[in-house]
């Protein structure tokens, strides 16, 4: 059985919006999560909004282009299937990416290894935190969300999940209705 990172909701409710993305005291928000976070069981996590699963969400970009997947029918989520998205991330747990200060870097790294193939990257820059209290799958989870600024190439790794395409920022709002929620929120921030 697979266990996820979580942290329990009480230590971080004042600091994340019920339902956008919110780019101050991210520092903070990461602080308590790295002091205070724990592995729980998968199904558990899933159906416990007492806490909120931890989830790097990461947008590639190259110039004024934005990576964009779509998820299929294979893939894990299977309330995300069909939409958009323009992050890339997962779940994090212990038996990949251990248990110290650097959990959540690590599992960053890894959820892009494992989604994407990049050939060269450039910056990471933390962008704010992406919640939705008002559906069931953003109920129990929060978004760390980065960018990450890239050149030459980006493909999917996962090609039975997922299936990508660049898109100009100023498509994006084009695209929103067929985007998953976070990514609406996050595409926000991008066309601003």
């Amino acid at each position: 059985m697979e266990n996820v990172l979580a942290v329990k909701r009480e230590l971080i409710a004042r600091f994340i919006p019920l339902k956008g993305i919110v780019t101050e005291n991210c520092n903070d928000v990461v602080d308590i999560i790295l002091n205070n976070y724990e592995f729980l069981p998968r199904p558990e996590a899933e159906n416990d909004p007492s806490h909120k699963q931890i989830i790097p969400y990461v947008t590639l970009c190259r110039g004024d282009e934005v990576f964009v997947t779509r998820r299929l029918k294979k893939g894990g989520e299977s309330r995300l299937h069909g939409l958009l998205s323009i992050g890339v991330g997962g779940h994090i747990n212990p038996d990949k990416d251990g248990y110290d200060d650097k959990v959540l870097e690590r599992g960053m790294k890894r959820e892009l290894e494992e989604e994407v193939y990049i050939t060269s990257m450039g910056a990471l820059l933390p962008r704010g935190m992406i919640n939705d209290d008002t559906q069931e799958v953003g109920s129990v989870h929060l978004g760390l969300f980065y960018t990450l600024e890239v050149t030459g190439d980006v493909s999917v790794r996962e090609t039975e999940k997922l299936e990508g395409f660049w898109a100009k920022r100023s498509e994006l709002p084009t695209l929103s209705e067929q985007m998953e929620t976070w990514s609406q929120f996050a595409a926000q921030v991008l066309c601003e």
